[in-house]
């Protein structure tokens, strides 16, 4: 299994004791795909209102080699305000699983209460807030009830046919956070685009998602759903010249930083009001402007990137242009899907993908 925090990745328990004494196996670095992953989990407010219902959308990708197999993506109810805000606190409650909702998509309403129930802050520079946990499971298989131990800490498991507990490239769970200011809001990043080789890529062979949730967007926010999952991404005419610029040669050195490095970066505008949110609970607590904390993340499940986290805006020296990264091709043709996940440091998530064409 692996488990997955919005915001934040790590692998199951056991898997990570072995990589820290270092006698454990050499794992994929992260970006580069080969199973079923969960890449992002976007709420169309990072931070809710008192009262608000909250939407929540998921991107996954199963780039395993049975990618056209059923997956089941199932979402919890949402757990709220947790003793000491711990989210393992939420599996004290026994109805938390019950009538897991499924989709790629879930909403819950946050209680108008949220923030005031709660006791204020010894010191009146913390803000006072609330928050809520929602689990998620995604399962190439059935999912089942396990007991918690040390070992698993969720208490939700995925088994297949035959009732083997599946492990970590077929079954991922986690939850994602959100949390309620009195007055403090926030936006996603802006995503309006891709940009490949520094030319900006057609907008019918990209996908982003970077506004609310739940809005019908009309450039591309389900078609992005429906380029990951478990369907199978759309083919590239390289003899269209509209096409032909995310047509790549294959690499014998197989995606090595000796291959030919193609530029690479989704189109992130520093003058979107979107992207200049300032960090307004690190404000009131330090009494001075605190700007976002702004990165990057590529994904690939073909070929390698030269850096697969960038840095987009620093919380002090502020933007920073030189966000993209470099693309080396695999020496196997065929598709290449890429995805570019851009993050703040508050809970905010846009996302773009392209789909290339290795030859």
């Amino acid at each position: 299994m692996q488990w997955s925090m919005f915001e934040g990745w790590l692998r199951a328990l056991p898997l990570v004791s072995l990589a820290v004494l270092g006698c454990g196996p050499d794992f994929d670095p992260p970006s580069e795909l080969h199973s079923l992953r969960v890449l992002g989990i976007q709420k169309d407010m990072p931070y809710a209102d008192p009262g608000q219902t909250v939407h929540l959308h998921m991107l996954w990708e199963d780039a395993s080699e049975h990618a056209a197999r059923s997956v089941v993506v199932r979402w919890s109810g949402p757990c709220f305000d947790p003793a000491a805000d711990l989210y393992y606190a939420c599996f004290t409650d026994p109805n938390l699983f019950t009538g897991m909702t499924g989709g790629d998509r879930a909403s819950f309403a946050m209680p108008k209460d949220i923030i005031s129930r709660r006791p204020p802050p010894s010191d009146a520079k913390n803000a006072r807030y609330g928050i809520a946990y929602v689990f998620f499971a995604v399962c190439a298989g059935e999912l089942v009830p396990v007991p918690v131990t040390e070992e698993t800490a969720f208490p939700i498991g995925c088994r297949d046919e035959s009732g083997k507990l599946l492990g970590s490239d077929d079954f991922v769970a986690g939850y994602v956070s959100v949390y309620s200011f009195q007055s403090f809001h926030n936006d996603n990043p802006f995503v309006s685009g891709f940009e490949f080789q520094g030319r900006p890529v057609a907008s019918a062979s990209f996908c982003t998602d970077h506004g609310s949730a739940d809005a019908d967007d009309p450039t591309g926010t389900d078609d992005c759903q429906a380029r990951a999952g478990s369907s199978a991404p759309r083919d590239i005419d390289c003899d269209d010249p509209k096409q032909a610029q995310l047509c790549v040669p294959s690499c014998a050195a197989d995606g090595d930083s000796s291959c030919p490095a193609y530029a690479i970066r989704p189109t992130v505008d520093k003058s979107n009001v979107s992207n200049q949110n300032q960090d307004d609970v690190s404000k009131q607590l330090l009494g001075r402007n605190v700007g976002e904390q702004m990165w990057i993340d590529y994904y690939t499940d073909a070929g390698k990137f030269k850096s697969a986290v960038r840095l987009l805006s620093d919380a002090t020296s502020g933007w920073n242009d030189d966000y993209g990264t470099k693309y080396y091709a695999p020496k196997a043709p065929g598709l290449a899907r890429v995805w570019a996940l851009v993050h703040d440091n508050r809970g905010g998530v846009g996302w773009a993908g392209v789909t290339l064409k290795v030859q």
